[in-house]
C-alpha cells in the first residue's frame, strides 16, 4: 500500500478493514522507514521498546494528525502532558498526577456505579419500546458524565458547551481539530472564572501550586484539561462501546460473562488487545537508535501501532480470536514508559462497571454488530452507533 508520508497511517485508521491493512503492513516489517522521516512500528516487541526508549521523546503525531500546525489547537498540543519531555513533563505530570491516585479513584467509584446502573436501567426502559443506540445512550453517556462530575461543571452548563463537541458525529463538522478548539475557548473561559469554580473541581485543583513543583500556567491548565476531557470522553466511550460490539460478535465469550461477573475485567482487558480504542502513539528520536533491525536517526518521527502491534502472532496466539482465556500480558493499550496514561484505571474501572450493569439491566438485549466505524477522529477506532434491540423477555 503506497504512502506518500509516514503520516498516512492515520488515513488508513480510517478504513473498515483497518485490521488486514495493519497485518499487512506488519507482515512485511517490524519497522517500516516512510517518505517525510516518519518510521511505522508494527510489532509487539519493537513496539514496547519504541514506547519505553531513552532515546525517543514525546512525539508531534495527534498533532499531525489534526493538521495543527499553528494557532490555538497547536498551542494546545504543545503544552499537554503527551508533548512534554524532561524537567518540564516531570513538573506537569507531577502536578496533573495528584488527582488520579488510587485514593481518588476509590472515592469515585460508587458515583461511577450508580451512573452506570442509572443509565443501564434506562436503556432496558428504552428497549421495550423499540431500539437503542447504545453509543450515544450509554457508551458516551457515563464518561462524559464521569469527567463532568470531576470537573465540577453544572450539568446544564456541560450539555450546552461540552456535549455537543464530542456527540457521536459532531466532529466530523467543521475544520479538523474544531472540536478540541472549542473546548479550548471553554475551558479559557471557565478558567477566568476561578471564584465560582468549586475547591474540589478537577480544573480548581490544577490550579493549585506544590512546594516542589511550582504551578501550571494557564495555558497549561487548559491544555490539560482539554487531554483529560478529550481523552476520557473519546478513548472510554470507544473501549466501552468495542467491548459490548466484541462480546456480541463472539456469542461464547458473551456467555462467560453473562455467566460470572468476576470475567468483566478480561473482558476488558481483551478488548483493549483486539480492538484497542486508541490506535497509535508517537514519538520523536531526540538521539538516533536502532528498532528492528533499522536504524532511526536523530530528527526522526517514529509512529507506533498500537493496533498493530496487539495482534502480532509472534505474541498473541490467535490474535484475531477474541477470547477470554488468555493469559495476562502487558498490553500497550495506554501507550507506555514515562508518557503512560494517566487515566488508564478510571478507563478500566468505568468499562467494567458500565459492562456489569448493561449485562445486569438487559441480559437479552441483541446488538446489530453490522456497524460503520467512526472516521472523525483518525486517532481513535469506535462504532458510530450500536443499534440494539430487546432480545427477549427483559
Amino acid at each position: 500500500m503506497p504512502f506518500a508520508s509516514g503520516w498516512d497511517l492515520y488515513a488508513l485508521h480510517r478504513r473498515a478493514d483497518l485490521h488486514a491493512a495493519l497485518a499487512e503492513l506488519r507482515a512485511k516489517a517490524a519497522v517500516h522507514a516512510m517518505p517525510g522521516g516518519v518510521f511505522v512500528v508494527t510489532r509487539f516487541t519493537e513496539a514496547e521498546r519504541a514506547l519505553r526508549a531513552p532515546e525517543l521523546h514525546a512525539g508531534s503525531g495527534v498533532a499531525e494528525s489534526f493538521g495543527a500546525r499553528a494557532g490555538l489547537l497547536r498551542d494546545v498540543m504543545t503544552h499537554w502532558l503527551m508533548a512534554r519531555d524532561g524537567a518540564e513533563h516531570e513538573r506537569a505530570r507531577g502536578l496533573v498526577r495528584r488527582e488520579f491516585t488510587p485514593r481518588r479513584l476509590d472515592a469515585l467509584r460508587p458515583f461511577i456505579a450508580r451512573t452506570a446502573e442509572r443509565l443501564a436501567a434506562e436503556v432496558a426502559r428504552e428497549l421495550k419500546l423499540g431500539r437503542v443506540d447504545l453509543v450515544s445512550r450509554f457508551a458516551f453517556a457515563l464518561p462524559s458524565e464521569v469527567i463532568r462530575e470531576m470537573f465540577g461543571v453544572a450539568r446544564e452548563e456541560w450539555s450546552a458547551r461540552v456535549e455537543p463537541l464530542f456527540a457521536p458525529g459532531a466532529q466530523s463538522d467543521g475544520e479538523a481539530g474544531g472540536f478540541l478548539q472549542a473546548l479550548a475557548h471553554y475551558f479559557f473561559d471557565a478558567n477566568a472564572r476561578a471564584a465560582s469554580t468549586p475547591p474540589e473541581s478537577l480544573l480548581a485543583r490544577l490550579r493549585i501550586a506544590d512546594p516542589e513543583l511550582g504551578a501550571l500556567s494557564a495555558l497549561e491548565v487548559v491544555a490539560n484539561a482539554v487531554l483529560l476531557v478529550s481523552a476520557a470522553i473519546d478513548t472510554t466511550t470507544g473501549l466501552i462501546a468495542n467491548a459490548l460490539l466484541c462480546l456480541h460478535r463472539f456469542p461464547e465469550q458473551l456467555a462467560r460473562v453473562r455467566a460470572d461477573g468476576a470475567a468483566l475485567p478480561g473482558a476488558v482487558e481483551e478488548t483493549l488487545r483486539f480492538e484497542p480504542p486508541a490506535l497509535s502513539c508517537s514519538r520523536f528520536a531526540a538521539s538516533a537508535l536502532e528498532l528492528g533491525e533499522i536504524a532511526i536517526p536523530q530528527g526522526a518521527h517514529v509512529l507506533i501501532s498500537i493496533a498493530a502491534a496487539s495482534r502480532d502472532p509472534e505474541r498473541f496466539g490467535e490474535p484475531d480470536e477474541f477470547d477470554l482465556g488468555r493469559a495476562p500480558e502487558r498490553s500497550l493499550a495506554f501507550g507506555g514508559g514515562r508518557h503512560v496514561c494517566l487515566g488508564a484505571a478510571l478507563a478500566r474501572l468505568e468499562a467494567e462497571l458500565a459492562l456489569g450493569a448493561l449485562l445486569r439491566a438487559a441480559p437479552r438485549l441483541v446488538l446489530d454488530c453490522d456497524v460503520t466505524w467512526r472516521d472523525d477522529n483518525p486517532t481513535v477506532r469506535a462504532p458510530r452507533a450500536l443499534w440494539a434491540h430487546a432480545g427477549g423477555r427483559q
